[in-house]
């Protein structure tokens, strides 16, 4: 079994490389692309947690009314 997970670990560690590598050469191409799309992913997770923190708060409003 310890095996098993050490082979799964190692093939995490590979794709993690490839997913690095593959988002530089990306970065190095189109520059100005990649940063439209960095900004808008930032702003977007920005945009989740903004509206999950509002849920929340009604949430929690609306249980001490």
């Amino acid at each position: 079994m310890a095996m098993i997970l050490n082979q799964a670990k190692a093939a995490l560690r590979i794709a993690m490389y490839l997913l690095v590598a593959f988002f530089a050469i990306k970065l190095w191409q189109d520059p100005t692309g990649s940063a439209d799309w960095t900004v808008n992913s930032i702003g977007s997770i920005g945009h989740f947690f903004a509206a999950l923190i509002n849920k929340l708060g009604e949430f929690v409003q609306s249980l001490a009314s």
